[in-house]
């Protein structure tokens, strides 16, 4: 019952009109965050229009960073990451700016790296980088978070390109702000395929894999009860790592206390290279969650081969990939019959063939180049260099080194002139 008044979506619009109707009565700063606070629990397309249009009244919501540096500050998410750990990580420059106010192109990951930049510099010195970047904000969530947004679009001057989590917020993000560009794909579209080498007719041993952190969003005790109704002699991996107090030993007495007939394996903090082994050796790939981001580990599945399985009813970005040629959407009430019938047809599925043709990094790169330079041209600016091309692992890196090479004097510029956010070994250290 407490699982599903959480994530029930009627729920959750009742309350963005609860603090909707709040942001009326309170100062302009305080209403502002409510009110982003709201669009993030809305799920009426309606109800987001409304709450846009009071967020875009500049006579109450100026578009300046003096108004949301405070608002953004003071978020209880970000007030002691962004403390503690004040500098960048997994943040990658695709592009070099180049003669003629040609801009170079910066790619951050997750939602606190976007708040170590607005906050970590001053707005003057920002204007150093507003000259000299775009910016590709890739989200870690959905959704995501519009107040870290909007402070973002106030510091810069020309298109922020962001990629959401879900295709189901891009119309909420694309309404959000004149200024932000939405890009036609998902943070989790730049795996390389050369990591997932499919051999025709290869050895599957592992019947059901699950990677996913412990964490309790990641809904491993209905996986578990799903699994007491699947043959007790199925080899089933779990794939893991600590989130808060919940580690290895706890899932191992959960799927205990809830009468898991399979002997599980549970692994824990494996390196990314040992978790592509496993999801190569694996027939069924599955992700219980019914609300996160874009979430890696279901897309790597895919170019390894599995068939790919996640709730029907989840609000996960993957969940748009699965169709008759990559798994199967798991209906609630349902989800036993539904796994033992998506192991039995995985062999005649395509997934890893869909993969390589529709999400990999290299259309992801070419989709996401054509749009920026597109946007470039319309603004009268140069375009003479295309995006290096990254890829994703586990987070992400320059596919070719050479690039990372060529770009190493400018990594070294950025830290220069901004050190409390640009840290000396952000080339290297952006993959951890």
């Amino acid at each position: 019952m407490v699982d599903s008044l959480r994530h029930s979506r009627r729920l959750r619009s009742l309350n963005a009109l609860r603090l909707r109707l709040r942001a009326t009565l309170t100062t302009p700063a305080a209403a502002a965050r409510t009110l982003c606070r709201a669009l993030e629990f809305s799920e009426s397309p309606r109800l987001d229009q409304h709450l846009i249009r009071q967020l875009q009244a500049a006579d109450r919501f100026p578009d300046s960073v003096s108004f949301w540096r405070p608002i953004v500050a003071s978020l209880p998410r970000y007030r002691s990451l962004v403390v503690k750990q004040p500098q960048l990580s997994r943040s990658i420059i695709l592009k070099a700016p180049g003669p003629n106010g040609e801009k170079g192109v910066l790619l951050m990951y997750f939602e606190y790296n976007w708040v170590r930049l607005a906050l970590g510099i001053s707005e003057e010195d920002f204007r150093w980088l507003d000259e000299h970047f775009d910016f590709i904000l890739s989200t870690s969530w959905s959704p995501t978070d519009y107040a870290a947004l909007r402070l973002f679009l106030a510091q810069t001057t020309g298109p922020v390109f962001v990629q959401p989590c879900n295709y189901a917020e891009a119309a909420k993000l694309a309404s959000f702000h004149p200024r932000l560009v939405v890009l036609d794909s998902l943070p989790c579209d730049w795996v390389d395929p050369q990591f997932y080498p499919v051999q025709p007719g290869q050895q599957r041993p592992i019947d059901i894999l699950m990677v996913a952190n412990w964490g309790e969003f990641k809904r491993h005790w209905d996986f578990f009860h799903a699994l007491r109704h699947l043959p007790a002699s199925w080899r089933v991996v779990l794939v893991g790592q600590v989130e808060g107090n919940r580690d290895q030993a706890f899932i191992a007495r959960l799927a205990q206390d809830i009468g898991v007939p399979q002997k599980l394996e549970i692994c824990q903090s494996l390196p990314a290279e040992e978790v592509s082994l496993l999801q190569l050796q694996a027939r069924v790939s599955l992700i219980f969650s019914l609300r996160e981001g874009c979430c890696v580990a279901a897309v790597e599945s895919l170019f390894a081969g599995c068939a790919l399985g996640l709730r029907a009813d989840a609000h996960v970005g993957p969940l748009h990939y699965i169709h008759s040629l990559t798994g199967r959407r798991l209906r609630p009430g349902h989800l036993a019959a539904d796994i033992q019938e998506l192991h039995q047809v995985a062999p005649t599925l395509q997934p890893a063939s869909w993969a390589a043709q529709n999400i990999s990094c290299h259309q992801t790169h070419a989709k996401v180049n054509q749009a920026l330079r597109t946007q470039a041209i319309q603004h009268g600016r140069p375009w003479t260099q295309d995006l290096l091309l990254p890829h994703w692992r586990p987070y992400p890196r320059h596919a070719h080194p050479q690039d990372a090479v060529a770009l190493r004097p400018l990594y070294a510029e950025c830290h220069q002139r901004f050190p409390s956010v640009f840290p000396p070994d952000l080339l290297e250290t952006s993959n951890r």
